[in-house]
Order: structure tokens, then sequence, then C-alpha cells
């Protein structure tokens, strides 16, 4: 048996992550979702209004929409609040629910349209916006509206977000400590060639992380701690061909044998997988769209029982989706991609190039998208960054759960690092401000298992390597099974 690779280590703390965390007990749903949109204006005002100033020396900045919509003549002046797109493409709530009568419907991949009106919203009222890109714009975006009032509405000269800034986290002297960045672990479906192909891949990375298959021993001892981001057990309802056979076999009285085979098979194959990992190295994970959690963001971590194995390990954590960490003094966020899938749902994005400049003139540099791939992920994923805000679409076509005291997916200090799940391809870039200044590392993540792609990401200077484990069956000859870029 190999010896224990001696690896370097990075300080890890997850408790900033709490805020996203729902006791069973203290789940309540009387409360209205309209305190979440107060909550999130309010926690952003002061930086959206410096922003304005900053950008815009000496104009008025009003303190609720109905005063735009009654001020008069051509004063320019400011506004703030958060954004509404009605999208026509929108259906309605039958038309969302027809399955529970026996019909099916699928919802479409697009909600967006090109003349989607754009409403500014706030405790005291809306004000449509006129003259404004509704495109990549949808609802729940913290925002200053510069313009002026008209009679049909508010004509929009800019639209200033809190913008990038650079964190407050100090990282640490960690002579080169890295992470290691892995998406969609879990494979779902019934194709057993393709499972295999799956499971070959994981088999590659565990060897490769065990010292076994890679002869810089130095850049292998360097991944200090590992994190599995969404979709770890995909226990999904259609690959156990259908809700109902799901839950006969999660009726211990009378579910039947082979149902239970299929439905907790994915189970059992995760959390040998996350035994795997935590015995090599340290490894957190937060679950994904299809894992066996909550529905609602943010979902709650996957529970011990479920994973028997892997929490055996005190190298083993498991967390919130998103959840916030603090890894070798480098503050990390990361989800499992709802936010940027849903977002997606509601905008339209062009293709972009090595360098994308946001509306206050910071740019978006180092940008990388594997293959043919467009970058409509990663953009989506810098403008959540730039409007300093996670899940801007939920509650309203996100599901998330009613909060009363605070949104948590504002990003008031925003992270140096930000990971996203559940992209097509690999993708990833440097946030900067204005001056040039590096603030935030986006990394995008395809799913492992159909890719055999995952990220190794220094903690010192957020130089991300990516990583391609292949198993060779559909080549010839075969490429070599760990690749790096």
């Amino acid at each position: 048996m190999a010896a224990q690779l001696a690896r370097l280590t990075a300080p890890f703390d997850a408790k900033t992550s709490h805020k996203y965390s729902v006791a069973p007990g203290q789940r309540s749903y009387v409360q209205q979702y309209s305190h979440v949109y107060n909550k999130r204006a309010a926690a952003l005002r002061g930086e959206l209004e410096k922003a304005a100033r900053k950008a815009f020396p000496g104009i008025k900045i009003v303190g609720r929409v109905v005063q735009a919509a009654e001020a008069k003549g051509d004063q320019r002046l400011v506004v703030l609040g958060t954004t509404f797109k009605a999208c026509s493409q929108r259906p309605d709530v039958i038309e969302g629910n027809r399955e529970l009568f026996g019909a099916k419907a699928a919802p479409p991949s697009s909600l967006a349209a090109p003349d989607d009106e754009i409403v500014l919203e706030d405790e005291s009222g809306r004000l449509k916006l006129l003259k404004v890109d509704s495109r990549t714009l949808v609802t729940g975006l913290p925002v200053a509206c510069v313009g002026k009032n008209t009679q049909t509405g508010f004509e929009v000269e800019r639209l200033v977000g809190c913008g990038f800034r650079k964190p407050q986290s100090s990282p640490m002297e960690s002579d080169g400590a890295k992470v290691l960045l892995i998406g969609g672990l879990a494979y779902s479906g019934e194709d057993r060639a393709t499972e295999l192909k799956a499971m070959a891949r994981f088999a590659l990375l565990t060897d490769w992380l065990g010292g076994r298959l890679s002869d810089d021993d130095e850049f292998t001892r360097s991944v200090a701690r590992c994190f599995c981001v969404g979709d770890v057990v995909c226990l999904d309802p259609a690959a156990a061909k259908g809700r109902e056979r799901t839950a006969r076999a999660l009726d211990n009285k009378n579910g039947d044998t082979e149902d239970k085979h299929t439905v907790l098979a994915p189970v059992r194959a995760a959390d040998v997988r996350l035994a795997r990992l935590a015995s090599l190295l340290p490894t957190a994970c937060l679950p994904g769209a299809r894992d066996p959690t909550s529905f609602a963001l943010p979902q709650q971590p996957l529970h011990p029982l479920l994973l028997p194995e892997a929490n055996r390990y005190s190298t083993f954590t498991s967390l919130t989706n998103p959840c916030e960490s603090t890894v070798g003094g480098r503050a990390l966020l990361a989800h499992a991609g709802q936010p940027v899938t849903d977002f997606l749902r509601s905008a339209s994005y062009e293709q972009g190039g090595a360098e994308r400049v946001m509306g206050d003139g910071a740019k978006c540099k180092e940008r990388h998208v594997d293959g043919d791939s467009d970058d409509a992920f990663l953009a989506c994923l810098e403008d959540t960054l730039w409007w300093r805000h996670a899940a801007p679409t939920a509650p309203d076509t996100l599901p998330s759960y009613p909060f009363k005291d605070g949104d948590p997916f504002v990003l008031e200090d925003p992270p140096d690092i930000l990971i996203s799940g559940a992209a097509p391809a690999f993708a990833t870039s440097l946030a900067s401000t204005k001056a040039g200044e590096a603030c935030a590392r986006l990394v995008c993540l395809p799913s492992f298992a159909e890719t055999g792609v995952c990220a190794v990401l220094d903690l010192e200077t957020l130089a991300v390597e990516r990583l391609c484990f292949d198993d060779g069956m559909d080549e010839d000859p075969p490429i070599p099974p760990a690749s790096r870029s």
C-alpha cells in the first residue's frame, strides 16, 4: 500500500455559512417574501449611493421610488430600488402545475423576450424604466437608476450597480497550497456504459490524488483540500422510473427490493466516493438540484445518515448550498449552479471575448471557456458578482426560503473566490476594478462524471489550472489519464 502523501495544509473555517442554515424546527412559511426584497434593497443602499455619487458627483438622490415618479421637469436624479422584469414568456400558475392534473407541460427553457419591460420597485411603489436594455437584466437586481422622470416613465441614462470590490480578507502564507474543485461528481442515468466511464474517471482522480499517476509529486502534494460542488448523489426520480417507484422504495414496510436497490444505489455510491476522497485529503461537499435534501435555496447539508462512511472521517464536511467559507485566509463562496441557470432563463447574452468590460469600467480578464461553448454561463456569474447578489431571481422564479431578518444572498462582503457548479463547460475569469486591481477569481465547473474535468486553484495567486481525467475508452491511442492546461 502506497504511503500517504504529506500534503500542504490550508486552514478552513465554514462558520460564515451559518447564515444559510435553517433548522427543521425553525422553518416557517407564514411570513411574506416582501421582507426579502426590502432587506435586499436596504443592505446595499449605502454602497449604491456611494457608487452613484462617484459616477455622478453632486447628483440628487431620491429616497423612494414614489418620489422619483412625482418629480417634474428635466432634473436629473438617482433613484434606488430592485428591478422587476415582466417576462412575456413566463407561464401562469395553472400551466406550471398541469402535471398535478395528469397532463404534461414542459416549462419553457427561456422566459425572456427582447421587448420585456423593466420596472424599478421598492416598498413605496413601482416605476417603469425607459430606454434600458433588458436582455441581461432579471428580477431582483439591486440597482441605482440615473435619469429623469417623464410622463410615460423614468428615462434611464445609466444603471449603476455596487460593482466589484477587493475583499477585506487577508490571505495567509500558504507555500503554494491549492484547492481541488469538482462539480457533478455523481452520474445520474441508466446507461451502464456511460456509468462505467464515470467510475473510471473517478478512479483516475483518486489515483492521482494518491500520488500513483503523476510524476509531479510536488504539485499533487500542494492540493490541500477538495470541494465537491453540487450533484454528489443525483437521486433523480426520472432515473428511477418515476416518483411512484421512488416512494415505494423509501417505504420500509412495503418497499420492493429491486426498487430500493435502484433508488438507493446512487446514495451508497456517493457515500463510497466521498469517503474515498476524505481518506485522501480534507473534503467538503455541498448538495445540488438533484440531491436528496431541501429543494428551496439555501439547500441544507446532506443528512449524515445518508453518508455514514464519509462521516466517519473527521476530514469530511457537509455544507449548505450556497456555502461561504474561509480557506487559507481566502473568502470562498460556492453554489451548485441553480442561481446562474435560473438567471439565464430570464436573460440573454451575446458571445464575449477574452476581456469583458462592465458598466462602471471594471473588467473581467483572463476569460477562458472550454471548447466551442459560449460564455453566457460565465458572463452571468460575473454579473451576479458585479450586482453583488448571489441569487437575484430568488424568490421570484428560483425557490428560496422566506427569510424575514435579512437576505443571506446579498454579497455585502464579496468573496475572493466565486464558484458555480452545473456549468455546460469549464470556464474561468478574473474580476478586477477599473484601475486593474484584482478582486475575485470566478470558476464554472461542469459535471466531472460526464467530462472528467475539474480545476485546481492556487490560494496565494488565485491562478486556476484545468485538469482533465479521461478513461481513454473512446480514444485510439488513449490520451494521458490526467492532463493540465
